[in-house]
């Protein structure tokens, strides 16, 4: 029998300028080092010719759209296919979803695990929606250069980055760091959980401790395109009614209300139990609390709908993993907030 495959794709955003910061010359190296961190359990494959693509964004961004939808299709039909892991996000995939035909999992004879963010938030959400089809709303590895720079540049002089310089401490502290990413995720898709617990903290209305929930969702702006397209049912799976996740960043607050404005115009806020804000920011700037005085407006009047904050969803580092359509729990005493959103680890077990 084939060995089970994880397989990255590059349907977004380019991934040569990670790879330079992992020093490394091409894809091939890049599958031959995740094959080297999974070891002889799984099979690690890529399209090296999208993973090696540029963008030219004077010109449509990438002219490979029916190579980038074959490559997703392909994998959700493989059974042997037990993880798809996008690298990054970035731009020009959410025009390549009508050229994939989702239906191809129904033939699966094991579920899929989809692990992606940002411009990836359609095809994480579809695919979890599906009962052969597990969707974690996790960072593309390819974000770990900017969430380290950050995460140092906002802590210059703290002795947790040492003194470094932010690009300094980035690079000593990639390799490490991309190597954690891949372990977590071998994890998840054995069924043994994640080492990164995601704190929750109570912002607008109650919630109950223990209580049973279900997370659609991830990053606004791109999460908008499926309001009214025939996919627009993966947010509103039958099941409970869910809660709505929304992050974003490096944008102006206008244009999240205009977002948040087709949610409200769509009058889909009925279809949720509550909203999970993740992270927004633009730079160094937090922007949760505009964000979250920018809520009321849109929000049913009347409503006694929930808020839960969630700082480690979204473009941040650290990030925590979030499981959609997945039944999750509100448990009390997060270490670093009210709560602490747990999912059964066997929920993610594809292998």
């Amino acid at each position: 029998m084939p060995a089970r495959r994880i397989h990255l794709i590059g349907p977004a955003g380019p991934c040569r300028p990670f790879l330079s910061q992992l020093r490394l010359a091409g894809s091939a190296e890049l599958i031959a080092l995740v094959q080297e961190c999974v070891g002889g359990a799984y099979e690690v494959s890529g399209d090296a010719a999208l993973l090696d693509a540029v963008e030219d964004e004077a010109h449509g961004g990438r002219t490979d759209d029916a190579r980038r939808a074959s490559d997703i299709e392909e994998a959700l039909a493989d059974s042997n296919v037990a993880a798809i892991v996008a690298l990054r996000g970035g731009a020009w995939f959410t025009r390549v979803l009508p050229g994939i035909d989702f239906s191809v999992l129904d033939g699966r004879r094991g579920p899929v695990a989809v692990f992606g963010f940002s411009e990836l938030t359609t095809l994480v959400n579809i695919v979890a929606a599906h009962p052969r089809g597990r969707g974690v709303y996790d960072m593309g590895p390819a974000f770990l250069p900017y969430g380290l720079r950050r995460y140092a540049a906002l802590r210059c002089g703290a002795a947790e980055v040492g003194g470094l310089a932010p690009d300094d401490w980035m690079q000593r502290a990639l390799l490490p760091h991309f190597r954690a990413y891949v372990a977590d995720l071998v994890a998840m898709i054995e069924g043994r959980g994640s080492e990164r617990h995601l704190a929750a903290e109570v912002v607008r209305g109650a919630v109950t401790p223990g209580g049973a929930v279900r997370f659609v969702g991830g990053n606004l702006t791109v999460l908008s395109t499926l309001i009214g397209a025939p996919s627009e049912h993966c947010l509103t799976a039958p099941g409970p009614a869910p809660w709505l996740v929304l992050e974003d960043f490096n944008d102006k607050l206008e244009r999240f209300d205009r977002f948040l404005a087709h949610i409200t115009l769509a009058r889909m806020w009925e279809r949720f139990t509550g909203v999970l804000l993740g992270d927004f920011h633009l730079a160094d700037q937090d922007l949760f609390p505009q964000v979250l005085e920018l809520l009321p407006y849109h929000l049913p009047q009347g409503t006694t709908m929930p808020i839960l904050r969630a700082p480690r969803v979204g473009h941040t580092w650290p990030m925590a993993p979030l499981p959609l359509h997945v039944t999750c729990t509100l448990d009390p005493g997060g270490a670093d907030g009210d709560l602490t959103i747990r999912w059964p680890a066997s929920a993610l077990r594809v292998t």
